[in-house]
Parts: structure tokens; C-alpha cells; sequence
């Protein structure tokens, strides 16, 4: 297994689409960034931003991570990990 280390913070919940097909979501409270260590088979993509994340009761949530895109690609790309 590999894992990945970032700080971030809980942003959302998406818990799938209602009866109208509108997704279902909620916020999480804004909180401190704090330092997680990641699988990284949960990890289903990052942008600028965000970090999203597979979790159980096929939900995903979003997580705010401190630094940018660049940073992560060449952390992963210096893992081998990463294709461009």
C-alpha cells in the first residue's frame, strides 16, 4: 500500500443524486488544517484545490490541502507515480 501525506480539512460530503437527479451533499464545518497520512487508492483526484476522496457508504468527500497542483504532481511524479 502506499500513502501520501497532505494538510488538509473537510469540505463536503456528496452522497449520491435524489428522486429529481440533483446531487445530495453538505458542508462540513470549516475547521483547522490538520496533517493526515492518505491512502492513496482512496484518492480519486486532486485540482488546485481540492483533494477528492472515496469513503465508505459510497460517498466521497472533498478536502481542502494546503499547497497547490505542482506541489502534489511532482511529490507523485518524484514517486513514480505520476504520468504526464
Amino acid at each position: 500500500m502506499k500513502y501520501i501525506t497532505a494538510r488538509i480539512r473537510p469540505e463536503k460530503v456528496f452522497h449520491g443524486y435524489d428522486s429529481d437527479r440533483k446531487i445530495v451533499t453538505d458542508e462540513l464545518p470549516n475547521q483547522e488544517f490538520v496533517e493526515k497520512v492518505i491512502k492513496i487508492d482512496r484518492i480519486l483526484s486532486f485540482t488546485e484545490n481540492y483533494i477528492f476522496i472515496e469513503c465508505p457508504h459510497n460517498t466521497v468527500q472533498t478536502w481542502e490541502y494546503e499547497g497547490g497542483l505542482a506541489d502534489i504532481k511532482g511529490r507523485l511524479r518524484e514517486a513514480g507515480m505520476l504520468i504526464d
